[in-house]
């Protein structure tokens, strides 16, 4: 805690946590390691490395059986400029993968401030997120009285940004703007089910995939045939794109000490894309085209005192 060379203090710490269920199976353990640091200028960074050599879950497929994870490795690093600055800025990524390429995780934020007086603050926090993964529940259909979990290869994108503004007018007045965009799209194929063992170590022995002959796709509908006599079951075509954006304009008069008015303006746009597209062209064509929903609200506080 006290300086040294060019660090105002370092912090460093590991721990290690394990899960079992209530059938005593032994779920989950993680080994963790981060180290966070401040420099004499302010500027701070912190770094980490996740380990999880075991990864079972009971909840993944929707009241099935317990599925297995492939081992994860996991590493972060995060920092943030002088904070105390009228311009400040952070950045930072985090990144998952499985071994098997089961699935993977990659998360990319930043973050910028201007603050030119003690009374008025913006920020600006755009984010992007790409996490593939191999074995994505679907659903779950029927095949001779038999369940059949669906699992697919997704390539799910999204994208967002937090937009915040904060003015103090004086003590009495204040105002508050946030406003957050944001895309997600989902694209699906490779489809298999779950084996008979999907505890399995080899990630391969734990699903069936489908044969180009057992396959089709029909007008948004995949139809099965596993056994050559025609149609056994269906499902829809998973992809999907959603689009949201909320915001909300808040202003804050407190009349008289203890007794407040808010004034609030709420706008929101809620809608789906299309699959195919790009992140930015469904944004476009969701957002910029379509007609927003207002609302408008006031809510009033009185303090009683003697």
């Amino acid at each position: 805690l006290k300086p040294i060379s060019i660090f105002r203090f370092i912090n460093a710490r590991f721990n290690m946590n394990t899960s079992y269920d209530f059938e005593g199976n032994y779920n989950r353990i993680q080994y963790r390691f981060t180290n966070f640091s401040q420099f004499n200028n302010n500027w701070a960074y912190e770094i980490g490395f996740i380990h999880k050599p075991r990864i079972y879950t009971n909840t993944i497929l929707r009241g099935g059986p317990r599925w297995r994870f492939s081992e994860e490795n996991i590493t972060f690093f995060f920092m943030n400029s002088d904070q105390t600055k009228k311009f400040s800025f952070s950045g930072g990524y985090v990144y998952s993968q499985a071994n098997q390429n089961n699935f993977s995780f990659l998360r990319v934020e930043a973050g910028i401030t201007y603050q030119p007086i003690n009374a008025f603050s913006l920020t600006v926090s755009p984010e992007y997120r790409k996490s593939p993964n191999k074995t994505q529940y679907v659903t779950e259909v029927d095949f001779d009285g038999t369940p059949r979990y669906i699992l697919a290869k997704i390539d799910q994108q999204t994208l967002s940004a937090s937009i915040r503004l904060n003015y103090n007018v004086n003590p009495n007045l204040t105002i508050q703007y946030y406003g957050q965009p944001f895309v997600s799209r989902g694209r699906y194929d490779a489809f298999k089910y779950v084996s008979e063992n999907p505890i399995a170590d080899d990630l391969y022995d734990r699903f069936v995939p489908y044969g180009s002959n057992e396959i089709t796709e029909d007008d948004g509908t995949y139809l099965i045939d596993e056994n050559g006599g025609g149609t056994d079951y269906s499902f829809d075509d998973p992809d999907f794109a959603f689009v949201q954006f909320r915001s909300n304009l808040v202003v804050r008069w407190e009349y008289i000490p203890g007794s407040e008015v808010f004034f609030v303006w709420s706008q929101g746009v809620t809608g789906s894309g299309d699959p195919t597209n790009h992140l930015f062209t469904n944004l476009e064509n969701q957002i910029i085209d379509q007609e927003n929903n207002n609302t408008f609200l006031i809510k009033a506080t009185y303090r009683f005192r003697r």
